[in-house]
């Protein structure tokens, strides 16, 4: 819990710091992207990512989220079974720069 309300802090400075138009923008991607995911997860529906990779390269993603988690860095985690890879990865929260939730059907 207190690495939790660090990341909080830390997070919430650095916004600030940002300028509150950029924050508002950044909290309502960051809180649509958690609804739909948990939205995704309840439905057992497949999401659509945009995923920045560590090496700053871009690829697209289809994958099956199963659950959300906190790193003990901090950083929220999406798991589940990615479609191109074809097997279970995980991918931070704030590498995920765009989304939508695939059809079924």
């Amino acid at each position: 819990m207190r690495r939790t309300a660090t990341t909080i802090r830390r997070t919430i400075a650095a916004a600030l710091a940002a300028g509150r138009h950029l924050v508002r923008a950044a909290v309502s991607r960051t809180f649509c992207l958690l609804a739909d995911l948990y939205r995704a997860i309840d439905a057992s529906a497949p999401v659509e990512i945009a995923y920045v990779k560590v090496d700053g390269t871009e690829s697209t993603r289809v994958i099956e989220p199963a659950e959300l988690t906190a790193t003990s860095t901090g950083h929220i985690t999406v798991r589940g079974h990615d479609r191109l890879r074809g097997e279970d990865r995980t991918f931070r929260i704030d590498r995920i720069v765009g989304h939508r939730l695939v059809e079924v059907g």
